[in-house]
């Protein structure tokens, strides 16, 4: 997840990782007022990653993987995730814009 090799992956540095993630969280839910924000926020960018871009990016590669010569069905799912991709910057800039109100 922090670009660490699989075998340079120690119990140590694991637990660093989690305790970084879990107190950077923690002081975010303490210094947040509103949590529809994070709502918001999360919605924006995973909710459109998962429907639109993660789809597309498998479909693609198992296209590649296995040589099945669907073109136009690759460029569809890669336009689904252009799509994807636009409509989650809008949807995170309309959060991140809320939080100025």
């Amino acid at each position: 997840m922090v670009g660490v090799k699989p075998e340079a992956r120690t119990n140590n540095l694991l637990n660093a990782t989690t305790i970084g993630l879990l107190s950077l969280l923690t002081f975010l839910a303490c210094v947040l007022k509103d949590v529809t924000f994070v709502l918001s926020f999360g919605g924006a960018t995973l909710g459109n990653a998962l429907t639109y871009v993660y789809p597309a990016l498998m479909y693609a590669a198992i296209n590649k993987k296995k040589d099945l010569k669907e073109g136009s069905g690759v460029l569809m799912a890669q336009l689904s995730a252009c799509l994807g991709t636009v409509m989650g910057c809008i949807g995170a800039k309309m959060a991140i814009d809320s939080l100025k109100k």
